[in-house]
């Protein structure tokens, strides 16, 4: 059940972005915002999660697994407080603007710590963080960027290849069992991975609000 449609009105859109580091999301979130937001109330955007009571998200990771895993009460802890973060932020900042029929943005959201623990260093059970993933409020739809490793180390290397290509495989099994997931195939040219993603969106909107004005 998609928690987040199911307690808001069906005007606005929630989308979030995921892939792997040099696939493209925060490019393509940006065309979206600019080509998409004469057709919301207003356009709110996240990084990973709400971060309820910060103006602003931490600075970006610049070495992903640079760091040990935290331990395993840490990591239950820090659970504990996306969690939290999550409800907070989902009934405080996001639910309002989707009520406005507003477009809300999410660069990576929680099921990126599933691809990649090591990332965000944790080191508690897989089980309570898939626990956790179907706990929270939901995007209505989620974009996976799926960009071949060659081209994808081209644009980033701080991961190995080895890395890179079991990224890209748990993305695409996260796709294919996430039922408001779409694989986006973004190595072909920009332009066309934009009209995909936009069809995504606007599909996202309910009948009425989809129709053109006047129409």
């Amino acid at each position: 059940m998609n928690r987040a449609r199911s307690a808001t009105s069906r005007g606005g859109v929630w989308l979030a972005v995921l892939g792997p580091d040099g696939s493209g999301k925060s490019t393509l979130l940006d065309r979206i915002e600019r080509d998409l937001s004469p057709r919301f109330g207003s356009v709110q955007r996240h990084h990973l999660r709400p971060h309820w009571g910060r103006r602003r998200p931490g600075r970006p990771t610049t070495d992903p697994h640079g760091r040990p895993p935290r331990g395993r009460v840490a990591s239950v802890a820090k659970l504990c407080l996306w969690w939290a973060d999550y409800w907070l932020g989902y009934l405080l900042q996001i639910r309002p603007v989707l009520r406005g029929s507003g477009l809300v943005l999410f660069d990576r959201y929680f099921d990126d710590l599933l691809v990649d623990p090591r990332r965000y260093r944790y080191g508690g059970p897989v089980r309570l963080a898939r626990l956790v993933a179907r706990s929270i409020p939901r995007p209505h739809a989620i974009l996976v960027l799926d960009v071949p490793v060659d081209v994808l180390r081209e644009r980033k290397r701080e991961v190995s290849p080895e890395e890179v290509e079991r990224q890209r495989s748990a993305y695409h099994q996260l796709a294919e069992r996430l039922a408001s997931a779409h694989e986006v195939d973004a190595g072909r040219p920009f332009e066309e991975v934009v009209a995909d993603a936009e069809r995504i969106v606007t599909g996202s909107l309910p009948a009425e609000a989809r129709a053109p004005a006047g129409g």
